[in-house]
């Protein structure tokens, strides 16, 4: 009896961790490039937390398969290690910019990534790639622009790089570069700064690379995929991803015409 009275709490102290493991397995880390930005993930300011088309999508997720996620501050450079040594369970890219991407399982792809070239005055309608040799484009430090590489490499045009998107954009209109290149969403953020309130930009006619983004996950993570497969195909369907996109662009383009 005596035995008993002391095995007791042992045993329900046992059960404890073992349900918060338990709970604590259904929790993913969900790795965010930052500065984030609009449309796919970034700060509420007035209830900093993160909201954005990934957090909508992931909030449905949640409500019908009843996991969670919890989205933690990285860099795009470092994710892809993190996730191959299992420190995080996801995050947003195209598997087509991986290192290695036999290491991982990805989603359905959820929307268009779409790059195009900026310049200070308008493009010819008939613009092609062609016409940036021997040129110089402003890009972003270690990104990977698949137009532009063999162009880049084999000396056709000149990179000139640069750590962050809104210095990209100010070497373009400080004239140390003849274009820029960058995502289309990011170009709405950094247009939309007072940094550029007076400058006219202007936009290519057509994206100089056009990819799909799709939430990249640990390969064992095949359950989760399948999830976010299932909720990704009925918010196409029905619609509300799209409304989604549209409601966290922050403007439209000020700048192609």
């Amino acid at each position: 009896m005596q035995n008993t009275k002391y095995l007791l709490p042992c045993i329900y102290i046992l059960l404890f961790f073992a349900c918060k493991n338990v709970f604590a397995s259904n929790t993913y880390l969900f790795a965010v490039n930052t500065p984030s930005a609009p449309p796919y993930l970034y700060i509420d300011p007035k209830s900093n937390t993160y909201i954005g088309l990934i957090n909508d999508v992931a909030q449905e997720v949640t409500r019908i398969h009843k996991v969670k996620f919890k989205f933690i501050d990285s860099h795009r450079n470092r994710n892809e290690a993190l996730i191959y040594s299992g420190k995080v369970d996801a995050f947003l890219l195209s598997r087509v910019w991986l290192q290695h991407p036999e290491k991982i399982i990805a989603t359905i792809p959820l929307f268009s990534h779409r790059m195009f070239l900026y310049q200070m005055k308008p493009f010819n309608d008939s613009f092609t790639l062609a016409d940036i040799r021997e040129q110089s484009v402003c890009t972003r430090e270690s990104y990977v622009y698949p137009s532009l590489t063999e162009m880049a490499e084999s000396g056709i045009i000149s990179r000139v790089d640069s750590r962050s998107q809104l210095s990209v954009m100010s070497m373009l209109v400080a004239g140390r570069c003849d274009y820029a290149i960058m995502n289309e969403f990011n170009a709405i953020k950094v247009f939309n700064s007072p940094s550029f309130e007076g400058h006219k930009i202007f936009r290519s006619p057509a994206p100089s690379d056009e990819t799909h983004t799709e939430i990249i996950l640990r390969p064992e993570l095949t359950e989760l995929k399948n999830q976010f497969d299932q909720t990704i195909a009925a918010m196409q369907k029905d619609g509300s991803l799209q409304k989604s996109l549209q409601h966290h662009v922050e403007s439209k383009f000020p700048y192609n015409k």
